[in-house]
C-alpha cells in the first residue's frame, strides 16, 4: 500500500510539473517605426530584412513593411488605392493570385509558395495611416496554416499606429 502511495504522489508531482512547464505562451507587444503589434513572446526581433521589421518563432514569423507616399510618388506609384486596391497592387508586384477578403475589419489575401523544398502559406493584412501603406506578411509552412490563420487574424487585429490615423 504504501508502495502505491508513492506511485501516486509521483504521478500526481509529474502532472502537475507537466501542466506548469506546458503553460501557453504569454503576449508581447513589439513597437517600431510608428506601430505596434500583439504577438507572443516566442517571438523576437530579427534582423531587418530587406528594410522590413522580422519577427520570428519557431513556427511562425512576421515580415511588416512601411511604405511611405512620398516614397511612393517619387516612384511614381498612387497614393490613392483603397487598402482592396493596394492589395491588388501587391498582389502584382509578387506575381500572384489570390482572393483579396475584408473580414472583422483586416482586408487580407492569402498565397502559399514553396521556394525550396518545404511550402509555406502567407497571409497578408493591408493597412493606411495618414502618410503611407502598411503591410504585414504572417507565415508558416503550409501544413501549420489551420492552426495559425485564426492566430493570424488575432494579431493582424491587434496592431495599432501610433498616428491613431488608420485609414479604411
Amino acid at each position: 500500500m504504501r508502495m502505491f502511495k508513492r506511485f501516486f504522489c509521483s504521478f500526481i508531482v509529474f502532472v502537475l510539473l507537466f501542466a506548469l512547464c506546458s503553460c501557453e505562451s504569454s503576449e508581447k507587444v513589439f513597437s517600431a517605426n510608428g506601430m505596434s503589434i500583439t504577438l507572443t513572446d516566442e517571438f523576437s526581433k530579427e534582423k531587418d530584412y530587406y528594410g522590413m521589421l522580422y519577427y520570428d518563432s519557431e513556427e511562425a514569423q512576421v515580415y511588416i513593411a512601411k511604405e511611405e507616399f512620398s516614397v511612393l510618388e517619387e516612384k511614381g506609384e498612387r497614393t490613392d488605392y483603397t487598402l482592396k486596391g493596394y492589395a491588388d497592387y501587391l498582389l502584382k508586384s509578387i506575381s500572384v493570385t489570390a482572393e483579396i477578403k475584408t473580414e472583422e475589419d483586416i482586408t487580407f489575401f492569402e498565397y502559399s509558395k514553396k521556394p525550396e523544398d518545404v511550402s509555406y502559406s502567407y497571409f497578408v493584412a493591408v493597412f493606411k495611416t495618414s502618410d503611407a501603406f502598411w503591410y504585414f506578411q504572417f507565415a508558416c509552412e503550409s501544413d501549420l496554416m489551420n492552426e495559425y490563420r485564426p492566430l493570424f487574424k488575432t494579431w493582424a487585429k491587434s496592431i495599432e499606429f501610433e498616428d491613431n490615423k488608420n485609414l479604411v
